[in-house]
């Protein structure tokens, strides 16, 4: 009996917490709604979820900060809610150097790893791996492109007009026509005797190594509101 006051209350709460929200707030937290009913997540865990994060955005809304800057899409929140849903933190959006350093981690290595594969597959003198300092420009720069992919996730839960797959679209190609152009400027540019090319066992080590640090860095940091 208590119980259901108690959920009773917190709901009496959360509707006097929403008419401070704004438009944009609103709408995010609709679409979080949506999510964590179809999920069949309880009442009285959804209203306690839902009071707490709308004090967090009242104190975010002084300083301008929408509920999606705080705790990424409404994917991501509710997948962050669902996965431990008796935790009452509600996990928000990691800071952009964390997220900028897992992506980079992730496009980095991959192409370490590719480099050192393709001088396995392929001994003839003529490949060579990319350059050292190249291997070094794509773990920053890709970091920086994923960074900016994230901040324009489109949000399924939107408006007609407001879920952002044009923003995302834009965003996504330029940020990878810059990063292939910068790659490739380097390549070409970079003396080989400064850009030089690494044998193909130290390009696997170096993917293993960024790929252990990925995944060892996302679980000590919590790293939400990344790619992958």
């Amino acid at each position: 009996m208590e119980e259901t006051k108690s959920v009773e209350q917190m709901k009496f709460e959360n509707k006097a917490l929403w008419q401070s929200l704004t438009k944009r707030n609103e709408q995010y937290m609709l679409g979080l709604d949506r999510t964590l009913r179809a999920a069949n997540l309880e009442e009285g865990r959804r209203e306690e979820i839902y009071n707490k994060m709308m004090r967090e955005l009242l104190d975010a809304q002084k300083t301008g900060k929408t509920a999606r800057q705080l705790y990424g899409t409404v994917s991501e929140c509710a997948s962050n809610i669902l996965v431990n849903p008796t935790d009452n933190e509600v996990k928000v959006r990691s800071t952009d150097w964390l997220i900028a350093l897992d992506g980079g981690l992730l496009l980095g290595s991959l192409f370490a790893m590719i480099s050192g594969v393709s001088l396995l597959t392929n001994s003839g003198e003529d490949v060579i791996g990319m350059g050292l300092i190249s291997l070094i420009l794509n773990f920053i720069v890709g970091g920086i492109a994923m960074l900016i992919i994230s901040k324009y996730t489109p949000n399924p839960d939107a408006p007609k007009g407001e879920k952002g797959f044009g923003k995302y679209v834009f965003a996504t190609t330029g940020a990878m026509l810059l990063w292939m152009l910068i790659m490739t400027v380097s390549m070409m540019l970079i003396p080989a005797t400064i850009n030089i090319a690494l044998p193909a066992w130290l390009y696997l080590g170096i993917a293993g190594v960024g790929f252990a640090a990925k995944v060892y860095l996302k679980k000590k940091y919590h790293i939400v509101g990344g790619i992958l």
